[in-house]
């Protein structure tokens, strides 16, 4: 009976600690991947107002997509939205930098599309 009891103890710490750990996570099944803005951000530093600014853009960019992410609809199309609106979000954002800025800028958003082209499978666009 002890040792039923102490199983029992054992599986329901072990299912408590699972879901704290869960819980710390991060959302959206990304795993470990950086965000769209931490990428393009790369070895650029902000000065308070522009990351101020930056913070406000990625909120009403980060609503909009959780907006049409829960409209449903055709995939296709969502896609499609998505993509307006991540260049959109990209515009917003780079018009916040100095000259400077912009051409790291640039060549780190070359390197993200660079690397979403590796990711797709062959013959795939």
């Amino acid at each position: 009976m002890k040792k039923v009891r102490l199983a029992m103890m054992t599986v329901a710490m072990f299912l408590g600690i699972s879901t704290v750990a869960r819980a710390q996570e991060p959302q959206g099944g990304r795993g470990n991947r950086p965000n769209m803005s931490a990428m393009l951000f790369k070895d650029i530093t902000l000065t308070a107002a522009q990351q101020a600014k930056v913070d406000s853009i990625e909120t009403k960019y980060r609503e909009q997509m959780q907006a049409l992410r829960s409209g449903g609809g055709d995939p296709q199309e969502m896609r499609q939205k998505r993509g307006e609106l991540m260049g959109k979000q990209r515009d917003e954002l780079k018009a916040l930098l100095t000259d400077d800025q912009k051409k790291v800028f640039d060549k780190n958003a070359e390197d993200m599309r660079q690397q979403m082209q590796n990711r797709r499978p062959p013959g795939s666009l």
